[in-house]
Order: structure tokens, then C-alpha cells, then sequence
């Protein structure tokens, strides 16, 4: 069992990507994975016309595509709380914020819309990491981890290499804190497995073209049982999707 913890549909202006149903249901097929979790780019025009793009997947392909929430936070508290509450009830299992690609750094009175919304409908909130830096340090999870320790925190892209250890740090010191391993290296994903341990880390992708490299790392250095965890299990856990 594979599920991709990281996965968009849409187009994006800010990063000048763009991803088909037709390129994403492709890829996963390719690759032999089951699941994914599906959003918005941050730099999506319209985030709720995309929220019911997936919900519409989700609905033709049930069990395997999960919606999660991406919108931008510097929407009216009641336009924003209504978009996500539509989300939630649509079977979405997550929100995201990009402090860079929202425009939104998590000191941000706008971004406690995000963790206050994780709070109140009982979902994980996953945080871009990597570009973007200062907005999008690693370090900047943790206190929004220690303020909400009832949320869970998913560090998306665990740093994106370069700040890789400082992800690890931060999970290490925030028990709510998971890894997503998309765009790190085998030996650091293998550091965070052993630091700790695979119910903690989850496989992601970022990007459909991305899945197979991302998939080879972890195949390259970790046993079967190891996989089968940051494969599938940490991500069923930690987004309560169905067995």
C-alpha cells in the first residue's frame, strides 16, 4: 500500500505549475500508488472552484483521492471558517498553509484562522517548508505546535533538504510534529526514520513527475516493514483515512 501525503491538482501563478486530473491519476497509476492527498497550489486563482475539482475526483474515485483544504488565510474569518467547514463536510482530511506562497507567515494573526480551523474540525494542518525561506523555516512550526498541542503539525517537505535538520529538531521537540519527506535526501529520510522512527515520517511526493524518485529513496535504504509504515500507515494515522 502506498499513499502520497502530498499531492496538487490545478494551476498555480505563483510557481507557474500546472497539474491535470488526467497527469495525476497517470502518475499514480504508473507508480503503483493507491492514495494521495490532493490540494490546491497556493497560487491557485480560484482555491474553492479547485476544492470541488477534488471533491469531484475524490467522489469518481473513492478511496484513493482525499481532499485537503488550501486557502488563502487573508480571507474573512467567516468567508474562510464557511470555506473550510464546506471542505470538511465534503470528507477533506486536512488544511495546508504556504507562509510563502499565502503570503501568510505563521506569526501571522491571519494564519491562527488555519490552526484555529484544525482545532475545531479535528484536522492535521500541513506547513510548507523549504522555499520561501525565513517565512518557511522549519523552526517557524514550533510554535504554533507548542500553542495548539492538540493539532497535529505535518512539516511539509521536512525542510526540502537544505534545512532538513532543522525539521528534525522541531520533531523532536513537538511529539504533534510529522515529517513529509518530498524533495530530501535517502540518507536524511533514513536519519529521520531512525531518530524518529517511521509512525512519524510519511512519503510525499509534491509534484506527479516527482512520485517515482521520491518512491526509489525510501526503497533504496529502509526494509519492507519500515516502508510499509512511512508508506502508508503514518499518513492513514495521521489523516484518519479508512483502512
Amino acid at each position: 500500500m502506498i499513499i502520497d501525503s502530498h499531492e496538487h491538482l490545478g494551476d498555480c501563478y505563483v510557481y507557474d505549475h500546472s497539474v491535470s486530473e488526467e497527469g495525476l491519476l497517470g502518475a499514480l497509476n504508473k507508480n503503483g500508488v493507491d492514495g494521495a492527498l490532493v490540494f490546491p497550489f497556493p497560487g491557485a486563482a480560484d482555491a474553492p472552484a479547485v476544492h470541488n475539482d477534488i471533491a469531484a475526483l475524490a467522489k469518481k474515485y473513492p478511496g484513493r483521492i482525499y481532499g485537503v483544504v488550501s486557502l488563502n488565510p487573508h480571507r474573512s474569518p467567516d468567508e474562510f471558517d464557511r470555506e473550510v467547514k464546506r471542505c470538511v463536510d465534503m470528507g477533506f482530511k486536512g488544511i495546508k498553509i504556504h507562509p510563502f506562497g499565502h503570503a501568510c507567515p505563521l506569526g501571522a494573526r491571519d494564519a491562527q484562522k488555519v490552526f484555529v480551523a484544525a482545532r475545531t474540525y479535528g484536522i492535521p494542518v500541513i506547513v510548507h517548508t523549504g522555499l520561501g525561506v525565513p517565512y518557511t523555516l522549519p523552526s517557524v512550526v514550533m510554535q504554533p505546535a507548542r500553542q495548539y498541542p492538540e493539532v497535529t503539525f505535518v512539516i511539509a517537505h521536512a525542510g526540502a533538504y537544505i534545512y532538513s535538520a532543522e525539521a528534525l529538531l522541531v520533531a523532536q521537540e513537538c511529539p504533534n510534529v510529522y515529517l513529509e519527506t518530498s524533495w530530501c535526501s535517502a540518507h536524511r529520510i533514513r536519519e529521520f526514520v531512525e531518530k524518529l522512527g517511521p509512525e512519524r515520517v510519511m512519503f510525499g511526493s509534491d509534484i506527479p513527475i516527482n512520485i517515482e524518485s521520491e518512491l526509489a529513496k525510501y526503497r533504496s535504504m529502509l526494509p519492507d516493514e519500515t516502508l510499509k509504515c512511512c508508506f502508508a500507515e503514518t499518513a492513514r494515522s495521521v489523516f484518519k483515512l479508512p483502512s
